[in-house]
C-alpha cells in the first residue's frame, strides 16, 4: 500500500453502546448458578446479547486511504483492500446541534460509505474535510443511492436462527424433566424428604412462585407446584424458622440429587440442577 494521506479510525468507547455492552459484561455469569454451570436462562439473553456484541465490535475499524486505494481494518485486525469503484459518498449541507451558546451550528456532512461500514465527518470537526472531499471527487463515486449490503446480515440471520433453536432445546429439555418425574411418581410413588425449614424467597419481584431452604440440603432450592402455594395451610408451614418438615418430591430427583444412586441426563445437570420440585408438603 502506497503512502497514507487520511486516516480516521472509530474506537471501542468511541461508541455509548459499546460502553453500554460493557455495563452488561457480567451477562454470562447467570449460566452458573451455586458453581457449576446452567443453561435455563441462555435462550432467553443468547440472541440479544450476541446481537449486541456483534453490531458493537462490527462498527470499530481504521481506515487508511492512500493515493491508489482504501484499506479497511476491522476490530480483529483483518485488513481488506476496498476497490475505489466500491465506495461511493455523499456530501450534504447539515444542521448540527453543540453544547455553545451558538445551539446549532451549520456546516457540511460528508459519507463515505464502504460494503460493510459507512463513515461520516463534518466539516467543523475535521482539519482534512477539504482534502478529504477533493480526494472522494477525484477517486470515489458520488451516489445517495441506498444500498443493503446482504452478506452483513447473514451473521446476524444465524444468530437469531441459532437463538431459536436455543429456546426451543430448552424448552424440551423441561418437558423431559418433567416427563421423568412423572413417570417416576406413576411407577413408585412420592419419596418422602424430611428437613429442618431455614427460609424462603419469592422469585421476582411480582412472582407468587418462591423457593423453599431446607437446613440439611443448602444446595438445593425446593420449588412446590402451585397447587401446593394455594393451599390454606401452606402459610403455616413456613411460619416457624427451625421446624421440622416433609417435602413430597418425585423418585426420579430423589435418586439423582439427594442419593446420587442414578446417573444424572444432560437436561438434569444443565437445567435448573439445583432445583427440587415439591409435590406435597406436611
Amino acid at each position: 500500500m502506497s503512502e497514507t494521506k487520511f486516516t480516521y479510525k472509530k474506537k471501542f468507547f468511541d461508541n455509548e453502546l459499546n460502553v453500554l455492552l460493557i455495563s452488561i459484561i457480567a451477562l454470562p455469569f447467570i449460566v452458573y448458578k451455586n458453581g457449576s454451570l446452567d443453561l435455563s436462562f441462555v435462550s432467553i439473553f443468547f440472541t440479544p446479547y450476541i446481537l449486541f456484541a456483534y453490531f458493537s465490535l462490527s462498527g470499530i475499524y481504521r481506515i487508511n486511504i492512500s493515493s491508489n486505494e482504501t484499506e479497511i481494518i476491522n476490530a480483529l485486525g483483518k485488513k481488506k483492500i476496498i476497490p475505489n469503484k466500491k465506495i461511493f459518498y455523499i456530501e450534504q449541507n447539515y444542521q448540527k446541534e453543540v453544547k455553545s451558546i451558538f445551539g446549532i451550528i451549520k456546516t457540511y456532512k460528508l459519507e463515505i460509505k464502504f460494503p460493510n461500514q459507512k463513515f461520516t465527518t463534518f466539516k467543523n470537526e475535521d482539519l482534512n474535510y477539504d482534502d478529504l472531499i477533493f480526494y472522494c471527487k477525484e477517486k470515489y463515486t458520488r451516489s445517495n443511492k441506498k444500498t443493503i449490503n446482504y452478506k452483513f446480515y447473514i451473521i446476524p440471520l444465524l444468530i437469531i436462527c441459532t437463538g431459536i433453536f436455543f429456546l426451543f432445546f430448552t424448552r424440551n429439555c423441561y418437558k423431559m424433566k418433567e416427563y421423568d418425574n412423572t413417570v417416576s411418581i406413576r411407577d413408585f410413588g412420592y419419596k418422602k424428604l424430611e428437613g429442618t425449614f431455614q427460609d424462603y424467597k419469592n422469585i421476582g419481584k411480582t412472582s407468587t412462585s418462591i423457593l423453599i431452604h431446607l437446613k440439611e440440603y443448602p444446595e438445593f432450592d425446593f420449588l412446590p407446584i402451585i397447587s401446593i402455594q394455594n393451599s390454606s395451610e401452606f402459610d403455616n408451614k413456613l411460619s416457624s424458622k427451625g421446624e421440622k418438615i416433609t417435602f413430597f418430591i418425585s423418585p426420579n430427583e430423589y435418586n439423582k440429587k439427594i442419593k446420587k444412586t442414578v446417573s444424572q441426563k444432560f437436561y438434569d445437570k444443565y437445567f435448573s440442577s439445583n432445583e427440587i420440585t415439591i409435590f406435597k408438603i406436611e
